[in-house]
């Protein structure tokens, strides 16, 4: 009886999580996620492997992007290269970081197939360098958003909050 209860709740948040991705693509969505998410406990906080995830899921739901296609372990791997290049975590110089080769050694592919399916998926979703929403850490987005005034001043999206222009909440968008 256990085992029943354990699988469905575990298909139950599988399915929570995939949510609006095609059910074509289930199969390889879970098991990238599966991937991601193993690497993201051995190198990564819960953060970071959250937006791992939920870029994953973008790339599975978008239709210019076939996630079926492909080296599964390339798609990880890629994945995981978008987020730490929009999260600075090359920089030794930042809490989190890793390598490169950290991440191509792990699911066993080579740089430069990575490097190219990563700067893919940035030029199709359109992905914004360091200030994109769900994908980049607070901190990055309020230092990297522009924002316009309506007296024609441009700043950053910290600098109007922290100026009471706009609310602490706000985020790009809104």
């Amino acid at each position: 009886m256990n085992e029943i209860q354990n699988d469905s709740s575990r298909i139950g948040a599988e399915s929570k999580h995939s949510a609006g991705v095609a059910e074509e693509k289930q199969e390889r969505f879970c098991e990238v996620s599966a991937s991601i998410t193993s690497f993201g406990a051995a190198h990564l906080d819960p953060e970071l492997t959250g937006f791992a995830l939920d870029l994953w899921k973008r790339i599975c739901r978008s239709k210019r992007l076939d996630c079926r296609r492909g080296n599964p372990n390339v798609w990880a791997a890629s994945v995981m290269h978008v987020i730490a290049r929009m999260n600075f975590l090359f920089d030794p110089s930042q809490p989190a970081h890793l390598t490169f080769d950290t991440i191509c050694d792990f699911f066993q592919v080579k740089k430069t197939t990575v490097g190219g399916k990563a700067t893919e998926i940035e030029r199709t979703l359109r992905l914004r360098q360091h200030s994109e929403p769900g994908l980049c850490r607070r901190a990055f987005v309020d230092t990297f958003t522009d924002v316009q005034l309506s007296n024609g001043f441009v700043v950053s999206l910290g600098m109007a909050k922290q100026m009471g222009l706009l609310p602490p909440d706000a985020t790009p968008g809104t």
